[in-house]
């Protein structure tokens, strides 16, 4: 048994005949296998578009493709002609079946066949891999990923290049194959079905009065006590499932019912899941307080934490948000600064504005960065003042800002994520960032020291450095895939503890900390808050508890006018 090992590269392309998009193939790469798994021939050739006239810049930039590479190219049949004499009557194995659905669609579309030509046999390499290396098949494995787990060194090897994906597949192959699993896995494409199964795309069905949604599958017994469960609002329609509220007629316990009915080749495939709903509270009195090592003060009406420490700071303004003050209702109330959760934009602008009363902050120059847990840093001037908050965002990818430049108020958004604050008072600079678990992980602290080094000639000795409100470690619980990323750094004893059932908890602070000291931040110029968002959801925010349902939080850090200037 021959294995033919087969890669495609392709280009979203608009067809009028088709009044919609096909996946035009654009390369054909291939590797042939032996008994004994060694490649003994390859096959490598472009093929000429015919339905687009250039390659997007996004599959050019991927794939290193251009379109002088395919200006003498064969057309798509001529190609699978040649192929079809190369293979013969080999088992063809793809990684995944995207490629083969797209070779379908295209001998569809330019050969008018409904059949592949040269398809016999066919493996799914990827649900081969899979359980091979005893994957739960919650989420597909990658090409990279496996390799990986199989011990293969892709290095040498072009990503997103037709032949040399073949290689890799076939190098992961060799390194898992027993001939007995394998057999297992090959499906026979001389059986219509087989077209009808592979093409078969599954649907969700969203209707609850679809005739595919059977009476009982619309019920709910309690998950605490096992009694049953009535339905109390009407269903509606989140993430392709079907949600509505429900009470148990027992204990009075009240949940979401989320119903996910899925149709498949198989059949109809149903599942159901109680989802707590989320607490609500309201605003924690306007009272002045200390809370751990940090200071509760009401400014007009409005409710800001701040550090003791950096209060006599020369020049520099900063605070934390808290959900006293604004004019915001029901799970936004009060002080919610989030344009973008559901909030009127008129309600969120006037508590921008009271906010910046209250810390004697120009309100028009805000800048926010366009946050989504990675550890890019950006120097900002005033020229991007008002940038994320009252301007559109105009880069990707900003977890965290520095600046030199005065009355330029740095923001970054918090619900249990941790916000790390910087200062050098020799430089006049300040840095501001967020790190959420992923961006803890990967050692925001440290980007943001090293980018306030690269700027500014900042040395981490004399930085001051502080780390406020977010979810502490006695709420912060994780399962093993999380855990095992801090479990990777040195020193993760000192901030991830094992609870021994599959579950850990991790100090987000303590691991930022870290970060810093390992940065070259003295220890005793690091001040930890040590103010809880979970414990403290009535003050602050806290996803968690709201199940997403929620305002947003901020973090402000601003050099004042009379900020001293460099040294």
């Amino acid at each position: 048994m021959n294995i033919i090992v087969l890669d495609l590269e392709w280009n979203g392309a608009y067809s009028r005949r088709l009044h919609g998009f096909i996946n035009e193939i654009i390369e054909f790469g291939a590797v042939k296998l032996d008994k004994k798994l060694n490649i003994t021939d390859r096959f490598s050739c472009f093929v000429k578009p015919q339905v687009a006239k250039k390659i997007s810049s996004v599959i050019s930039d991927l794939t290193s493709i251009t379109d002088e590479n395919l200006t003498n190219a064969l057309s798509f049949m001529q190609v699978v002609s040649r192929f079809k004499k190369w293979a013969g009557d080999g088992v063809i194995a793809t990684w995944g079946t995207s490629d083969i659905l797209v070779l379908i669609e295209n001998c569809r579309y330019f050969g008018g066949e409904e059949t592949v030509p040269f398809l016999q046999r066919y493996v799914d390499l990827q649900a081969y891999c899979e359980q091979m290396l005893g994957q739960d098949g919650r989420e597909q494995l990658g090409l990279s990923k496996a390799a990986e787990l199989a011990g293969v060194e892709d290095t040498a090897l072009d990503h997103h290049r037709a032949l040399d994906d073949s290689v890799l597949s076939a190098m992961v192959l060799e390194k898992l194959f027993t001939r007995e699993s394998f057999h297992g896995f090959v499906q026979d494409c001389t059986d219509p079905e087989f077209y009808r199964r592979i093409t078969f795309k599954t649907t969700y069905i969203c209707d609850v009065n679809s005739p595919l949604i059977e009476r009982h599958h619309l019920k709910f017994t309690c998950e605490k006590c096992g009694g049953e469960a009535k339905r109390r609002s009407k269903w509606t329609v989140k993430n392709k499932s079907l949600r509505s509220t429900f009470k148990c007629v027992d204990c009075g316990y009240e949940f979401c019912g989320q119903l996910r009915v899925k149709q498949k080749y198989e059949g109809i495939i149903v599942s159901r899941k109680s989802i707590p709903l989320p607490k609500i509270e309201n605003p924690r009195k306007a009272e002045p307080m200390k809370i751990e090592n940090m200071q509760l003060s009401i400014e007009n009406g409005v409710g800001l934490l701040t550090f003791p420490a950096w209060a006599s700071l020369p020049g520099v303004t900063h605070g934390f948000s808290t959900r006293i003050g604004g004019v915001s209702r029901n799970e936004f109330a009060a002080m919610n600064l989030g344009f973008n959760r559901g909030d009127s934009d008129e309600n969120v602008a006037e508590n921008f504005h009271r906010m910046a009363a209250a810390l004697h902050i120009p309100v028009e120059n805000i800048t926010a960065g366009a946050q989504d847990h990675h550890t890019n840093v950006r120097r900002v001037t005033m020229e991007n003042a008002g940038t994320g908050v009252w301007k559109p965002k105009d880069m990707e990818s900003i977890d965290g800002l520095v600046t030199d430049e005065k009355s330029l108020p740095l923001m970054v958004y918090c619900a249990d994520c941790v916000p790390l604050y910087f200062y050098d008072p020799k430089h006049g600079a300040i840095g501001l960032s967020h790190a959420g678990w992923r961006g803890t992980v990967s050692g925001m602290a440290k980007a943001t020291v090293e980018k306030m080094q690269a700027e500014f000639g900042t040395d981490p000795a004399d930085l001051l450095a502080a780390i406020g409100p977010s979810i502490a470690k006695e709420c912060f619980e994780v399962d093993e895939p999380c855990a095992a990323e801090f479990l990777a750094l040195s020193g993760s004893d000192g901030f991830v503890t094992d609870d021994g059932n599959g579950k850990f908890h991790v100090d987000l602070w303590a691991c930022n900390r870290q970060f810093m000291l390992e940065s070259g931040v003295k220890p005793e110029n690091i001040t930890v808050g040590g103010v809880c968002s979970m414990c403290n959801s009535d003050l602050i925010f806290s996803h968690r508890v709201t199940k997403g349902k929620r305002g947003s939080n901020a973090a402000f850090l601003m050099l004042r006018a009379d900020a001293p200037d460099a040294v």
